[in-house]
Order: C-alpha cells, then structure tokens, then sequence
C-alpha cells in the first residue's frame, strides 16, 4: 500500500522539476515565448498549490482512496494532452488541470499512512515519504537528463509526460485492489465559504509569482499579492470563528498548537524555498553557462543522489534515537554545501568545471537526504487520525508554495545578476550570488531547528501499544482482532 501511494508523490514532485530540464526543447520546438514558458512552469504549481487544502479536507469526506484515485486519474488523463499538444495555449491549459490531479491525490498519501499504520510503524512510513520527495527531485534532474538525450521514439520533450500514462494505469490498478477506504473517523461537513476563501488567498498570492518575472513584475502583480494577505487573514479569522462556534472548518488552526507540526511546517518552508530555487539556478548554469546537454546536466546531480540515498537510509534510525538534533545536523550540511561551492566559483571564477559542483553536491545530498524524512516524522508524528487529511494538505501546500516561492525569488537574483550577458563568467556571477543568497536563508532556516521540540520522535522501533490501550480511530480493528484481519488479508 505504501509503495502504491508514494507513486502518487513521486510523479507530482517530478513533474514540477523535470520541466526544468526541458525548458531548452520546450522553447526551441513549441517556439514559446517567454510568458508562456513561465506559464507551463509554473500553471501546474498555480492549481497545485491553490487546491491542495482542499483536497486534505475532500478526502476527509469522501475517502482517501477514492480522491487519490481521481486525481491519479485526472493526472493521467492530463498528461497525456500534454504530450500531444501542438502549441503553447494547449499545454499551458493542461498543465493547469494536471496541477489539480496532483492536488487532489497528493494529500490522501500521509492521510493514508496516518490512519492506516500503528503508532510504531507510522514514523518509519513517513520518513518513507519525506525520502521520496527528494528522491523525486533528484530523479527529474537526473533520469530526465536521459530521457530527453535518448529521445524515445524521436517524442522529444513530449516523453516527461507520456511516461506518467503506464505508470499511472499501473498505479491505478494497484489502488483499486492494496489500498484501504480509510475516511477521518468523524466525516466532517464541506466548508465551502473556507474553501474559496483558502483558495482564493493563495491563488492571488501565487499567479503573480510564477508569471511577474517574465511580465516585469507588472502593477496588476502587486495588487494582486497585497490583496492576498487580507484575504487571507479573513479566511482564517472565519475559520476560527467556524471553531469556536462548534462548526468544522476546512482548515482547523488548531493544528498548529502542536509545536512540532507548527515549527515543523515553518522549517520546511525554509528548506524547500532554497532547495527548489538552488536547483532551477544549477539546472539553468549547467545547460546554459557550462553548455551540458541535458544528460550531462542530470549526471552532475549524481553525487547529490547519492549522498541522498546514504544519509536517507539513516534518518530515521537517527531520529528515533537522537530526536530532532538530528535535523540540526542536517540543516548545518546543507549550510556547509553551499559554502563549499560558493568558496569553489570565488576560487576557479570564469575556469569553473563540473569538478567543483561535486563536493557541494555530495554534502547538499547528505544534508538534504537526513533532513525531509526526518522533518516529515516530525511534523506529522503527533496528528490525530481525524485530522490526517487537513493535516497533509497544509503541509503539501507549504511545501509547493515554497517550491514556487524558491524558484521565482532564486530566480530573479540569478538573471538580475547574470544581467543581459550570456558568457560563461556572467553564470558564475550569477550562481556565486545564489550561493550566497543561499546561505543566509540556511542559516535562518537552522535557526529555526533550535525550536523542534526535543527527545525521540514517537515509539522507538519494535514498540508496541502498551496493553488494554485504545486504538487510534482509524476504523481498523485493534488488538487480536487486529492480527486476525491482518492474517485475513
């Protein structure tokens, strides 16, 4: 079942990053402008990000199975179209319905851990998730590269997403029969006034931002993000009236009283802002300041992967015996890898090679790979089953909005400094004034670490509920009824 789920992550993160690798084959064959590039970046980050919440509180009411597979559904569908769009409009339009398939069946994966896991099998399960979110990231740079150098059946960029359409037919099929129909244990009632609200809040926030760069940051930009915040803060005092009231709001504040999921959440806005802006940056140096193809551009994160895979393995055996210092740790690599490089491009200015990205790569691997599964058990470690789906929902938001917050601040810096020159010297510039953009918001966001609530992280591994103890209500049975349905299955 877990396996089946974290398909679901797998696909969202690497459509968002993949795009990345292909901005070269998308412009040069579709003859794209540069708004409407911008568009088909970031249109799937617009209705991602807008309809994640609302997705955590629709598979509350109507089951997590039964969203994840309409959005898998819909993102296949999706897809598809966008593999055979023969311009710009059609494939920004399906961008956007694809973001709305990965916002409908991203929240229900950690929805479905928490109901579905006891309470010591759960942190393993979602150090699993936090894994496969960087996995993800690193395999759209790096199996991307080769997808577009191999050039399948002569489809160009049109195999990123032609590939989803077997795996979400495999992925659907396996829903059907491995994962359970899970609902919270009390349905809640639709919120439809904190729906739009929520929805409309990070739409003005968002649009302006993934679109502003390439409009020059127009009048109508800023009005529209000004006009986020108040929206926004009166979608949250309603919902917290809705509370107080007795009513169930879509999004319940309460959530963040849990110093973990509240710290949690914040820190994992810090690490993925600089995460996803870094990479957008690397990814435009490689291609366009060292002249790599799309292969090569995807081989120089190699060693990020595998520091990745290494320091991801041991997260979870680290956390539940050292607690959230562990975080600290991996947030002071993440700190070291930028310095490194920035010290390697002062070093070899206009000379940089491959060669220097590789010791940054391996710790920004290292530090990245024991840092999201870690922050993922932590942040999720104390939410109650009841508010699984809601719970999951705001922390995917925070992290798409993040991403996309990352890609378009890291951005902005990164062409500001590279100016109207096109030479070699002009990337180091600009990826030397990343690097140390880079570092203050490290240090910021290692800061905020010192505030994770201390201690192991939930049951240490091969615990068990202490006897007579009352099952979480997940609609599974507990105790020797418990054994004997598992047995069954």
């Amino acid at each position: 079942m877990l396996a089946v789920a974290l398909v679901a992550m797998f696909m969202a993160i690497f459509d968002f990053y993949i795009i990345n690798v292909a901005t070269p084959s998308l412009q040069s064959q579709l003859k794209l402008d540069r708004a409407t590039l911008e568009l088909v970046i970031g249109g799937y980050t617009f209705t991602y990000a807008t309809f994640l919440v609302a997705g955590g509180r629709w598979g509350d009411i109507f089951s997590y199975k039964r969203l994840f597979m309409s959005g898998m559904l819909l993102f296949t569908v999706a897809s598809f179209f966008c593999g055979i769009s023969q311009n710009g409009t059609e494939l920004v339009a399906m961008r956007l319905v694809q973001g709305v398939g990965a916002a409908l069946m991203v929240p229900q994966i950690v929805a479905l851990i928490t109901v579905t896991f006891d309470p010591p099998e759960r942190p393993k399960a979602l150090s699993w998730f936090g894994a496969t979110i960087g996995i993800a990231v690193l395999a759209a740079q790096i199996l991307g590269g080769a997808l577009l150098s191999a050039n399948v059946m002569n489809l160009g960029w049109r195999v990123i997403f032609l590939i989803n359409i077997p795996i979400g037919a495999v992925t659907l099929f396996l829903a059907a029969r491995l994962l359970p129909g899970n609902k919270a244990a009390k349905r809640p009632k639709q919120d439809v006034i904190g729906n739009v609200g929520i929805a409309l809040a990070l739409g003005l926030a968002i649009l302006p931002i993934v679109i502003g760069r390439s409009e020059h940051w127009p009048v109508w930009g800023w009005i529209m993000m000004g006009a986020a915040v108040p929206v926004g803060i009166a979608a949250l005092v309603y919902e917290k009236n809705l509370l107080a009231r007795g009513g169930q709001p879509m999004l319940d504040v309460t959530l963040f009283r849990n110093r973990a999921y509240g710290v949690g959440t914040a820190v994992i806005v810090g690490v993925m802002t600089f995460y996803s802006g870094f990479l957008f940056c690397m990814t435009m140096f490689l291609q366009f300041g060292l002249g790599l193809g799309p292969l090569q551009a995807g081989l120089t994160f190699a060693p990020m992967g595998l520091g990745f895979a290494v320091s991801s393995l041991l997260a979870r055996p680290l956390l539940m015996k050292f607690g959230s210092i562990v975080i600290t740790v991996g947030q002071l690599l993440l700190v070291s890898s930028t310095a490194v490089l920035l010290i390697a491009l002062s070093a070899s200015g206009s000379n940089t090679s491959v060669w220097e990205m590789v010791a940054p790569m391996i710790l920004g691997g290292l530090g990245t790979g024991v840092t999201l599964p870690a922050l993922t058990g932590v942040v999720m470690s104390k939410v109650a089953p009841a508010q699984a789906g809601v719970a999951s929902g705001v922390l995917t938001t925070s992290q798409q909005f993040a991403q996309t917050i990352g890609v378009a601040v890291l951005g902005v810096i990164f062409f500001n400094a590279l100016g109207d020159q096109t030479d070699k010297s002009a990337y180091v510039h600009a990826l030397t004034a990343i690097s140390a953009s880079g570092i203050g918001l490290s240090v910021v966001t290692l800061l905020g670490t010192f505030f994770l609530p201390r201690g192991r992280m939930g049951p240490p591994p091969g615990a068990r509920p202490p006897a007579g103890a009352a099952a979480p209500a997940t609609g599974r049975p507990a105790g020797p009824e418990l054994a004997a349905a598992k047995e069954s299955r």
